[in-house]
């Protein structure tokens, strides 16, 4: 998990085997990862389809709905067909329900290698080292005195698949780091930073081996080297966020001397076409190894006789944990654009993982002291519905030019793209979690799930233009689910502008036969009319439904009214306790855990 993003981060280059790699193979300056988080995009990496496709695979982490072309395993079992020996070592994740691994891998275990392929056999391993991982950076201290290396445990050779280490220092000390815009620069980020760079460093040196291994094996001849990431860093405002910092990604290519002739550039070259590296894996593998392309297969391949250029890259966000969210963005060479469909929702959500790295602890508690410059406290605060990036000129992504109307054009491109990708891909991520209809084929009916028009709909609902309160009115009495949802969202971002049909929203409430769109009418009448009534919807919700998501959805439907949930303190209490609901996954209680604590005015800064 390291992004071309750390380059801005250090003052010098402290990873030596990947700048190598770079010289002696290609690089792709606009790679990018399908998600700003490992599990949707790892979903993409074993199946070679969007997560958004597959819902719940959008959602982080989830159970998501293999494409049934797939036949209960992953891509790779085309590889193993035409007598690959495939590994992977050892990370899984891939957010993906009933993958049968024993037909995906010949081995996925912290002691798969190559080497243990019969003899002659050609191979596809993979190798996830973990010391970079966001858990590395929970609870840390303050960096040791410099001098202090933190090579690669040769001692562990045998299981490629490190688990987070610790870190006792590295070349790159908090003084030597940059730290972007969007944040605060304090010795408490520097300190962060500078441990994740030496982790880095520390990676480095894991690849340096297992290149030495390919050597010395007599291999690399006639081996090709794939280096990338599931997403970009791990620092505060990029893992989970749609941005350069969550979702750019290395992404270098070595063609040993005996398949150069696969190569699309010369080495030492760097090719400046997108590519979304979780999509565009799998067929790129397949075309390097000859093998037919399934067309039903979202990415193209990025190398190989089948090569196909790109001229975007799209990405995508849900539920991050224990909160909701729901972005989507495009990029192209230039410009980041992301439409953000829950913009009254804030990027600093309280996501409890995310709280372990002190950096994060830290900028919550300045925003609760009000101690934050503009551009440091927008972090927590509601959104806006489109947001335009000049990566070029602003490349910390800080100065949103999506209403200028010097930039028109672009935007405009962009949206269009977007709209036109989410159509392609047929995304589940209007549908609220847990809804029969979500998944790869249960979404493919137009009468249960009408995408166009829900997609206008929540086009309309993100303006929060009360002008528009009429057609969200209307909406409520759809025979269509989706649609009533997002008639709903649109009267939650309208706010007290529903206040004047508040008896017909209360008939409507009365009248919802779905879980999910009486959650919503529910926080609606909360945030309009202060509705006890509904408010106790939510709470009984959140304590007592079958569903656990239902459950989860409600938990978050109080946190985002704030004191208005004080009422049912108590409720939120025993949940946090575990006093009652049958609790399948312990989200819930996280969330009921945050909302109690903020309702009681502890430190923002606490897990």
């Amino acid at each position: 998990m390291w992004s071309p993003a750390s380059r801005r981060l250090r003052r010098t280059r402290t990873h030596p085997t990947i700048d190598a790699l770079a010289a002696s193979g290609i690089r792709w300056a606009n790679a990018f990862s399908a998600a700003p988080v490992c599990a949707p995009s790892r979903f993409a990496m074993i199946t070679g389809v969007a997560p958004e496709r597959c819902a719940p695979a959008n959602h982080m982490r989830a159970d998501g709905d293999l494409p049934t072309e797939l036949h209960g395993a992953g891509w790779t079992q085309y590889l193993r067909d035409a007598g690959y020996y495939c590994t992977n070592n050892a990370k899984e994740d891939y957010n993906a329900a009933g993958l049968d691994l024993d037909r995906t891998w010949d081995e996925s275990s912290p002691q798969a290698h190559w080497r243990n392929r019969p003899a002659g056999a050609p191979f596809y391993a993979v190798f996830n080292p973990t010391m970079t991982h966001e858990l590395s950076m929970a609870f840390l201290t303050p960096s040791p005195p410099p001098g202090i290396s933190a090579p690669y445990l040769h001692e562990l050779a045998g299981i490629h698949a490190v688990a987070p280490t610790p870190i006792v220092g590295g070349p790159t000390r908090p003084d030597d780091v940059r730290i972007p815009d969007y944040y605060p620069d304090t010795p408490t980020t520097r300190n962060d930073a500078a441990t994740y760079l030496n982790q880095i460093t520390q990676m480095d040196s894991e690849l340096a081996f297992q290149l030495r291994e390919l050597e010395e094996a007599g291999l690399a001849d006639d081996t090709i080297v794939l280096y990338f990431s599931d997403h970009g860093g791990v620092l505060p405002r990029s893992k989970r966020f749609c941005y350069d910092s969550g979702l750019k990604i290395p992404l270098i290519a070595r063609f040993g001397r005996n398949v150069a002739h696969l190569a699309p550039g010369n080495p030492g070259s760097t090719i400046d076409d997108t590519v979304c590296v979780s999509t565009d894996l799998a067929p790129t593998v397949l075309s390097l190894t000859g093998i037919a392309l399934p067309e039903w297969m979202d990415g193209d391949p990025f190398c190989g006789p089948e090569l196909a250029v790109s001229q975007y890259a799209f990405g995508m966000r849900n539920r991050m944990d224990e909160r909701y969210d729901f972005v989507r963005t495009v990029r192209d060479k230039r410009f980041r654009y992301i439409r953000n469909y829950m913009p009254d929702v804030p990027n600093g959500q309280h996501v409890q993982f995310m709280w372990l790295q002190a950096g994060y602890r830290e900028w919550a508690s300045l925003n609760q002291h009000g101690t934050l410059p503009e551009r440091h406290a927008r972090f927590w605060t509601s959104r806006p519905a489109e947001e335009l990036y000049d990566i070029r000129d602003d490349p910390d992504e800080v100065t949103n030019l999506a209403a200028r109307p010097a930039h028109a054009e672009v935007p405009a491109r962009l949206r269009d793209a977007l709209d036109a990708h989410m159509l392609e891909i047929n995304d589940n991520g209007f549908i609220p979690e847990s809804a029969s209809i979500e998944g790869y084929v249960n979404s493919r009916s137009t009468q249960a799930y009408p995408l166009a028009e829900i997609a206008h709909l929540a086009g309309l609902a993100i303006t929060r233009n009360p002008m528009n309160l009429t057609v969200f009115h209307q909406i409520l009495r759809h025979p269509n689910a989706v649609m009533r949802y997002w008639a709903a969202s649109g009267f939650r971002l309208l706010g007290t502008h529903g206040a004047r049909v508040a008896g017909d929203l209360r008939d409507a409430f009365a009248a919802e036969t779905s879980a999910h769109v009486s959650l919503m009418l529910a926080e609606v009448l909360v945030m309009v009319v202060n509705d006890r009534r509904a408010l106790q919807h939510l709470a009984d919700a959140m304590a007592r439904h079958p569903d656990g998501w239902i459950r989860l959805q409600a938990a978050n439907a109080l946190d985002r009214l704030g004191d208005r949930a004080r009422p049912v303190s108590d409720t939120l209490r025993r949940v946090s306790l575990g006093v009652v609901g049958a609790e399948p996954i312990s989200l819930t209680r996280t969330a009921a855990t945050h909302t109690l604590h903020a309702l009681e005015g502890w430190s923002a800064a606490i897990p």
